[in-house]
């Protein structure tokens, strides 16, 4: 008797234990989950409404006397008051390594360094056709001289505002995905060579 009730009482402190042992791994999944899912679910939260993307910039030009290679990035987060339609910032960064004989003893050499902050608005056509309008300003640094002396070229830096408007492709489905647009600038200055139209290549997250 005495051996019978010594091995309920094992039996009893043994399904406890996994019961408690069990309820804990449950209540730490479950946590873990909960957490998780906060932060990435359709429940409404700020998080989940927010999307994520990145430009890139790569180029090169040359010929006998000089060249140039082009080389940025310009990341944007993007929040959706709708399903198809979301604002939010974009900047950009833009590195400019520049080589040219300028008649010096050495070929001259420089890096220059372009940047921007805008904020867009982006809305849903179709699941991968969207309209796009951005308001922004851009700091370009420009060749002025070029000191025979120091060998070097001697700077300066101007500003002006853009306002692009537009259409791209995007190829995700709500998670990775990547997009080509094409943008024309209103707000181009009239007094320079460079054309209105940018053409963009980029990623998007959650989108």
């Amino acid at each position: 008797m005495k051996r019978l009730l010594q091995l309920s009482f094992l039996i009893v402190i043994t399904l406890l234990l996994t019961n408690t042992d069990a309820l804990a791994q449950s209540r730490g999944k479950k946590k873990k989950s909960s957490e998780t899912d906060k932060y990435f679910d359709d429940s409404g939260n700020f998080a989940s409404k927010l999307w994520y993307g990145g430009g890139f910039n790569l180029g090169f030009s040359g010929d006998n006397f000089e060249s140039l290679f082009q080389l940025g990035v310009s990341p944007m987060v993007g929040y959706k008051i709708t399903d198809n339609f979301s604002i939010g910032p974009r900047g950009e960064v833009l590195f400019n390594f520049y080589r040219a004989d300028v008649g010096a003893p050495e070929i001259a050499k420089g890096t220059f360094v372009n940047y921007g902050l805008g904020v867009f608005s982006r809305y849903k056509i179709f699941r991968t056709i969207f309209i796009h309008g951005e308001y922004g300003f851009q700091n370009e640094e420009i060749i002025i001289d070029y000191d025979f002396n120091e060998n070097k070229f001697i700077t300066g830096r101007r500003s002006r505002n853009n306002a692009f408007i537009g259409a791209g492709y995007n190829d995700g489905d709500g998670v990775w995905g990547y997009e080509i647009a094409l943008l024309y600038n209103l707000n181009q200055d009239a007094n320079t060579l460079d054309l209105p139209f940018d053409f963009r290549f980029g990623i998007t997250y959650n989108f």
